[in-house]
């Protein structure tokens, strides 16, 4: 797919190919390693479905882990896909509206897996 193409179809084609990390899959304590063409950004999973999220823009900005929702993922225009939390190609919308640059690469730590 041209990922320039940012037609109806050619979302809906992407969309349903996509894969990644779905909000279903994380519970709470999970980390996500999200690593952009510019960035990376730390999310870890809390009991009410939001993040905490360091990395990126919110060490530029805030100076602090932030608490925030993921609104999903995104193409970069109007169209997100809500049920990802991760997905490469696509751009992370945090709930504060800060857009990432596109995801190179996402990794899911378990919770049980962390110190």
């Amino acid at each position: 797919m041209n990922t320039r193409a940012h037609s109806l179809s050619a979302l809906t084609e992407h969309a349903s190919n996509a894969v990644g990390v779905r909000r279903s899959d994380l519970k709470p304590g999970d980390v996500l390693m999200l690593y952009t063409r510019n960035s990376l950004y730390k999310a870890r999973c809390l009991n009410d479905g939001r993040f905490a999220v360091s990395g990126g823009w919110f060490d530029q900005n805030t100076g602090s882990e932030t608490v925030t929702s993921i609104a999903g993922c995104t193409w970069g225009g109007k169209c997100i896909n809500r049920e990802f939390v991760g997905s490469c190609g696509m751009r992370v919308e945090f709930g504060n509206r800060v857009l990432t640059s596109v995801l190179q690469r996402v990794v899911c730590v378990p919770a049980v897996l962390m110190n």
